[in-house]
């Protein structure tokens, strides 16, 4: 039975035009851990699932699998495999509160990037804090995509499959200018010494030991585009509706997240208080 049920979610998985290939492989991995280890789908089983998970992951990962698998079931459903999805039976656990995201400002991010001698690696790290994009739209871009003329980037592989315009910023084109003057005309924008696409583990790495050296604490790529919403919303007045389109999401409370609360603004919003006379 759990043989039948693999087969159907892998492919339902496989043939989602929604699901961006992180996605697809995430759910690959939650679909086959749940098949292997329950005996089918139905109430009580997936009660033994969700407590065998609890004690062995974190309260994050639990939520994360259970809200994939419910997903799945509920196209199960829709297809006729299964008669109803359980899931919607059982209290699903809640989703933690997300940690509370490490401020870097526009200024500090621009010291650490400054200092990458890999013409490559800071071409593309510069980018991704005057663009906001996500690590892997970057890596992923092709030549095709950079338009130096109208001064926009394509976006073609955005999470859930969406494509957006991003425009350019002054100084992007000067460096990505530079950098194209310098590399072989390949399909990829950003390649190594090889013609392939950079290797993400070499590139965060990168990244990561000049933000230890230059501020003594880790700069991620992600930070990167926190950094560049927080900085358009907070510093340069970017309506919310703007930051969310150039970040490509499609909720303004994704967008909401991003944009982290400065010391500057809660001092200056407490300064304006002002006492009641009685």
């Amino acid at each position: 039975m759990m043989t039948f049920y693999l087969e159907r979610l892998l492919k339902i998985i496989e043939q989602s035009p929604s699901y961006s290939p992180l996605t697809k492989k995430a759910y690959r991995v939650d679909v086959r851990h749940f098949c292997s280890h329950a005996e089918t789908i139905d109430i009580p089983s997936l009660h033994r699932y969700m407590n065998q998970l609890k004690q062995t992951y974190a309260p994050t990962t639990v939520a994360r699998r259970i809200h994939a698998l419910a997903t799945l079931f509920d196209t199960l459903v829709t297809e006729r495999s299964l008669v109803k999805n359980p899931l919607s039976q059982i209290k699903k656990p809640s989703r933690p509160i997300p940690k509370h995201r490490t401020t870097f400002s526009y200024t500090d991010a621009r010291r650490v990037i400054e200092t990458i001698q890999d013409e490559t690696t800071y071409a593309f790290y510069f980018l991704l804090l005057h663009t906001g994009l996500r690590f892997n739209e970057a890596r992923q871009l092709r030549r095709t995509d950079l338009d130096l003329t109208e001064r926009q980037l394509f976006v073609r592989h955005g999470k859930g499959q969406k494509t957006r315009y991003v425009p350019l910023h002054d100084e992007l084109i000067m460096v990505l200018t530079r950098y194209l003057d310098v590399q072989p005309n390949d399909e990829l924008l950003f390649q190594n010494d090889t013609g392939r696409s950079l290797d993400p583990n070499q590139t965060r790495k990168q990244l990561r030991l000049a933000s230890q050296q230059i501020l003594k604490r880790t700069l991620r790529p992600h930070d990167l585009r926190v950094t560049f919403a927080t900085t358009l919303y907070r510093e340069h007045q970017a309506d919310l509706l703007t930051v969310m389109r150039l970040l490509g999401h499609s909720d303004a409370k994704t967008t909401q997240q991003y944009i982290l609360p400065s010391s500057e603004v809660a001092r200056s919003s407490i300064n304006r208080l002002t006492p009641t006379t009685h």
